[in-house]
C-alpha cells in the first residue's frame, strides 16, 4: 500500500448479492457482487492510496500492467527506453475514449502524471524522479529523468498511475472526486455510491476492448463486516467470490469441500509484520526489540492461525518480488534467550512494562493475541487496541500517539523492493505507514544506491536491497510474521478468475465471465 499504502492495509473484496436485482432493473445472469469491508477513503485517483484501488482499478486504467515479471501493455501498446535509462517513450493506443466521451492522447497521458506529482499526496512520490513529460505526438509521448528509473515499473503502479480525462479533471477538481465521483477509460463506469452501503459500476459500452455476451454488466461492491456473515452466503450462493485471506482458519476445511465452491489459492507480494516504534519505550532500546523477535514463534502462528494462506517471512520483501533473499540471517524462536535480552536491556529493573498494540480487523486479531500472550513471558504486557481500520490510521501518523507496536500488511505499490523500504523504514515528516519510526542512514543510503539501478541492474540492486534487509533485521526495527498467499473462494458458475499478484485484493470483473 507505503508512502504508502499500502496499507494497507487490511480489506478485503467480496461479491455478493445482498439486495433485490428487481431494484436495480437487471437480471442476476448479467451481473456480480463484490463486498468492500473498508470504506473507500479517496475516490481521488491521483490521490487513491489503499483499499479503493480495489474498486478503481475497474474505473480506470495504466499505461501497462505487470504480471509476474512480464509487462502487459494497456493505454501503452509499445515501450522503448535509452540506453542509460533517463528516458521512456510509449507509444499509446488509439480509439479509446473517456467514460465522458473525451479521447485518450499523449495530453492526457501528460496531464494525469502532472496532476498527481503537483497533488503530493498518496503515491506521488514513486513519479517524483520524472524531470519532464513530452507530448511528442497525439499517441507518443516521453518520460524524461534526471537519473536512471524504472519508468515501466512506475507506470504499473497499483496507485497513482491511473489516467483521468484532463478537461473534466481541470473542471471539477478533486473535491468532486471526493465525493465520490469517477471517470476512466476502463471496462466500467461508477453508476451510484452510497456511504458505507454499496459501490454499483456498470459496463461501459465504448470500451476499447469490447464485450463478450457472457461478461457481466454489473457490478456491486457491498460493504459488509462480519466474514462469518459472507461464508454462509456464499455457501447459499448469494455471494459469488469471497477472499480468503479474511476467513478464519478453522473455517476453511468447510468451504474448500463445498461441492459448488471452487478454493483458488495463488501468490501475492503481501506480507505482515508488526512495527516497533523504535523511538518510544521500551523499543527504543534494541535488546528489548531483539528480546521480542526471539520471543514469538512464528512458525507456531503460521501453522495454527494462518495455515496455508502464508509462509514464514524471511524479511521484508515477500518470497514472489524481485529482490527478495531466502538466505537472510533472522531470529529462531529462544525464549532464554529472549529473556537474556531483557536482562541487558535498561528496562529490565522497570518489569513488567506496559504497552499498546494494534489488531485493527477480525483476521489479524488472532496474530496479535498471540503475539500478546508470548511476550507477557518476557514482562511485557501488552493492551489490544482493535479500533477498525481507517479510524486507526489518523493516531498512527502521529509519533507521539502511535503505539508502542503497530501491525501492517503491506503489498506492493509498484514492482520494485524500494517501496517496501521508502514506505515503511525511511525517515519521513509526516509518515503514512513508516510507523516504526526507523531512523539509520546507512540503511537509507543502500536503498537509494539500489534504486539508482533498478532500470539498468536489477541484479546488483537486488544485492543492494538484500543487505538492506539484513541491517533492519540486525536491527530488529520490525517484527516479521508471514509472506500471504492469496486465497479466494469462488462460486463454481464464475469462470475466468486469474489474480495478477501484483495488485493484491484487485478481481479483474472484466476478465470474469459466467
Amino acid at each position: 500500500m507505503v508512502k504508502i499504502r499500502k496499507l494497507y492495509f487490511i480489506s478485503f473484496l467480496v461479491f455478493i448479492l445482498t439486495f433485490s436485482m428487481a431494484s436495480v432493473g437487471i437480471c442476476k445472469a448479467k451481473n456480480i457482487i463484490s463486498v468492500q469491508f473498508y470504506e473507500i477513503v479517496d475516490w481521488d485517483p491521483s490521490i487513491c492510496y489503499s483499499d479503493g484501488a480495489r474498486v478503481l482499478t475497474n474505473i480506470y486504467e495504466t499505461l501497462l500492467l505487470y504480471d509476474d515479471g512480464k509487462l502487459i501493455p494497456v493505454l501503452a501498446t509499445t515501450f522503448e527506453k535509452s540506453p542509460d535509462g533517463k528516458v521512456w517513450t510509449f507509444k499509446l493506443r488509439k480509439g479509446v475514449k473517456f467514460h465522458n466521451g473525451e479521447t485518450f492522447d499523449a495530453r492526457a497521458v501528460k496531464y494525469s502524471f502532472e496532476r498527481t506529482t503537483s497533488i503530493g499526496r498518496g503515491a506521488s512520490w514513486i513519479f517524483t524522479p520524472i524531470k519532464e513529460i513530452k507530448v511528442i505526438d497525439d499517441y507518443t509521448v516521453q518520460f524524461i529523468c534526471e537519473n536512471p528509473e524504472p519508468v515501466d515499473l512506475m507506470v504499473s503502479s497499483y496507485y497513482g498511475a491511473y489516467i483521468m480525462p484532463p478537461k473534466l479533471s481541470e473542471e471539477k477538481g478533486s473535491e468532486w472526486f471526493q465525493k465520490g465521483n469517477a471517470c476512466g477509460t476502463g471496462p466500467y463506469k461508477l453508476k451510484s455510491f452510497e456511504k458505507d452501503v454499496n459501490v454499483v459500476l456498470e459496463k461501459f459500452d465504448d470500451y476499447w476492448g469490447g464485450w463478450k455476451p457472457n461478461q457481466y454488466d454489473i457490478a456491486f461492491y457491498k460493504f459488509i463486516a462480519e466474514s462469518s456473515t459472507a461464508i454462509q452466503l456464499l455457501k447459499r450462493g448469494e455471494i459469488d467470490i469471497i477472499e480468503g485471506l479474511g476467513v478464519p482458519i478453522d473455517v476453511h476445511g468447510s468451504v474448500d469441500a463445498h461441492p459448488d465452491i471452487d478454493a483458488v489459492y495463488s501468490d501475492s507480494y503481501m506480507d505482515l509484520y508488526y512495527h516497533f516504534h523504535n523511538q518510544k519505550p521500551p523499543f527504543d532500546d534494541i535488546n528489548v526489540r531483539k528480546a521480542v523477535c526471539h520471543a514469538v514463534n512464528v512458525d507456531e502462528i503460521i501453522k495454527t492461525i494462518r495455515g496455508k494462506t502464508a509462509i514464514r517471512a524471511i524479511g521484508p520483501i515477500p518470497y514472489k518480488m524481485w529482490g527478495h533473499d531466502p538466505n537472510l540471517k533472522t531470529y529462531d524462536y529462544n525464549l532464554e534467550k529472549a529473556k537474556e535480552y531483557m536482562k541487558k536491556s535498561k528496562y529490565a529493573d522497570q518489569l513488567p512494562i506496559k504497552i499498546t498494540m494494534t489488531a485493527y480487523s477480525e483476521y489479524i486479531l488472532p496474530v496479535s493475541i498471540y503475539i500478546q500472550s508470548a511476550i507477557k513471558k518476557i514482562g511485557i504486557e501488552a493492551e489490544i487496541d482493535s479500533t477498525p481500520w481507517p479510524a486507526v490510521w489518523d493516531g498512527l501518523k502521529d509519533k507521539e500517539k502511535c503505539p508502542e507496536m503497530t501491525v501492517l500488511q503491506w503489498w506492493a505499490d509498484y514492482p520494485t523492493p524500494s517501496g517496501w523500504f521508502f514506505g515503511n523504514w525511511f525517515v519521513e515528516e509526516d509518515p503514512l505507514f513508516g510507523w516504526s519510526y526507523y531512523n539509520n542512514p546507512e540503511f537509507e543510503k543502500i536503498v537509494l544506491e539500489a534504486k539508482k539501478l533498478e532500470a539498468t541492474d536489477r541484479e546488483k540492486a537486488s544485492e543492494l536491497y538484500s543487505k538492506a534487509q539484513q541491517i533492519l533485521l540486525d536491527d530488529a526495527a520490525s517484527l516479521f510474521i508471514c509472506d500471504y498467499k492469496r486465497c479466494i473462494f469462488k462460486r463454481k458458475e464464475v469462470k475466468g478468475y486469474r489474480h495478477i499478484t501484483m495488485y493484491q485484493g484487485a478481481h479483474w470483473i472484466y476478465r470474469l465471465h459466467k
